[in-house]
């Protein structure tokens, strides 16, 4: 029967997709269903690196290490349209932290082995600040540079979902789960908000930081606290402000945590690690306190302090931490992902990060086919390249598209329309057409935060060019103007959380 799987993946982030392109490559019949938009929590919301965690050093905890720096290669290899190297600078501010930074970095390429993406260099005072002339030399005594990645996150779930339809997979947006269906106390299927039944040997629960909410659905009456939300924060400016081919790492902050200055498409993206918070939010907005903080910490590394004038958008994201049921320490919340299974069979896959997101699939149909709910089966995507990978256009943003370039400038040419949607930003207005066509953008801000970085990049600007997006995306969609306007009213009560208050 056609609503009838093998696998129903519930949630469209990154380690939902993981998972579906896992499970459809091994040969599974698979439906993902996401209740909003690919990436529209935590998955677009990243600092953007493919990394195998240099801070993690810190704890001693190398075998995490080591698997982000092997996930590192594949994900590089997969997606080379849209990951690539990324040299990192870290300041040495005395004699103490260059020894222990040149143990870490030592260490973090030892431990990538055969894999490593490029050769360390440690740095005089001197050539640091000519590798680096924006940085204040009042800061530091030397440096190092070591190598990891760099990726653009919902583009990249774009083309994990475009992989998985090309596979074979049936993926659905706006599509929300409201309950499962049961036979013999063991879950079968699955509800939707729009009275589809679905049914699945394997049902796998990959909502990221709304895992208890899923998993108190599937067994009422069983309280679940199996993760806790953590929040990052991010300031994006103009490539004048810190205008460097290096990312740099501002190792401490005045809290102890990490600070992340990365060149990202002609902008310069400034954030944190995480901040833990008591409850999930499905739009988590930056907190006053951690904008001051990136903005001090920041100003006090450049030659040229930075003021909230000269943000360009803020956002926040809220990732899954695993939080171990005996402990109530917040240090001790997990970095690493786990496997978990509900007494009806439920299987939830949580915690992570981007960079492993291949592996987190790879683990959790591995899991259900060791639980004998699937078939045997091997995994081969160590070695599959993502949709697009095949040919390469080098200029940005068709660029993130990869072989199909070609689909946009097609429209383009059928169109004449060469236009971009607003002087300040890169994107075509053939694009919004694509996006509606083929990779299922159904809103403004489907386009303007996620298939394009529009939002992310200019918030001010991205509010400019909302109305054309409406009016492209009204055309190919047969929507009359009621809906544009709606459409307009939604996205702008959104947009203004990007914006910072002066």
């Amino acid at each position: 029967m056609k609503n009838d799987f093998d696998v129903i993946i519930i949630g469209g982030g990154a380690t939902g997709l993981g998972c579906a392109v896992e499970a459809q490559s091994r040969g599974y019949k698979t439906l993902l269903l996401e209740a909003r938009d690919y990436g529209s929590g935590t998955s677009s919301k990243s600092t953007k690196l493919v990394h195998g965690g240099i801070r993690y050093l810190a704890n001693l905890d190398f075998a995490l290490v080591k698997e982000g720096l092997e996930e590192r290669h594949y994900f590089l290899q997969n997606a080379p349209h849209l990951a690539h190297r990324q040299s990192y600078l870290i300041p040495f501010h005395n004699f103490y932290e260059s020894l222990q930074y040149h143990l870490g970095i030592w260490l973090y390429d030892f431990l990538a082995g055969k894999l490593k993406v490029g050769k360390s260099r440690f740095l005089s005072k001197h050539q640091a600040l000519a590798e680096a002339p924006d940085m204040n030399p009042k800061r530091i005594c030397g440096g190092g540079i070591y190598f990891d990645g760099q990726f653009d996150d919902t583009r990249m779930l774009i083309t994990l979902l475009k992989t998985f339809e090309a596979l074979g997979g049936i993926a659905h947006n706006y599509t929300p789960v409201v309950g499962f269906i049961e036979d013999q106390a063991k879950i079968t299927g699955v509800k939707t908000q729009a009275g589809d039944v679905f049914q699945a040997k394997v049902i796998i629960n990959a909502t990221g930081i709304f895992t208890d909410q899923l998993t108190d659905l599937a067994e009422p009456g069983v309280v679940h606290h199996e993760v806790e939300p953590a929040q990052g924060t991010h300031l994006v400016f103009d490539k004048e402000i810190f205008d460097c081919k290096h990312a740099l790492v501002i190792p401490k902050t005045v809290d102890g945590r990490i600070l992340f200055v990365l060149p990202w498409h002609d902008k310069v993206l400034v954030g944190t690690t995480d901040v833990e918070m008591a409850h999930p939010d499905e739009n988590p907005i930056p907190q006053h306190q951690e904008v001051d903080l990136i903005l001090s910490t920041f100003s006090a590394y450049t030659k040229h302090p930075v003021t909230r004038a000269d943000i360009r958008s803020q956002f926040a994201g809220q990732r899954p931490l695993v939080k171990p049921a005996h402990s109530q320490n917040s240090k001790k919340v997990s970095r690493k992902h786990e496997i978990l299974e509900t007494r009806n069979g439920l299987i939830s896959i949580v915690g992570g990060k981007w960079t492993i997101y291949r592996r987190m699939g790879q683990d959790t149909i591995d899991y259900a086919v060791k639980q004998q709910k699937l078939a045997a089966s091997v995994s081969d995507t160590k070695n599959h390249l993502l949709f697009g990978a095949g040919e390469l256009c080098q200029a940005y943003p068709l660029s993130v598209y990869g072989a199909a370039y070609h689909d946009i400038l097609a429209i383009q040419e059928a169109q004449n329309n060469f236009a971009t949607l607003h002087p300040s930003l890169p994107y075509l207005q053939a694009e919004v057409i694509y996006q509606v066509q083929q990779e299922q953008a159904k809103t403004i801000e489907d386009v303007l935060a996620r298939r394009t970085r529009a939002l992310f990049l200019d918030a001010k600007a991205a509010i400019d060019a909302a109305p054309l997006v409406a009016k492209l995306m009204a055309a190919e969609l047969k929507k009359d103007q009621a809906w544009v306007e709606q459409e307009l009213q939604t996205f702008h009560a959104i947009a203004k959380t990007f914006l910072v208050v002066l």
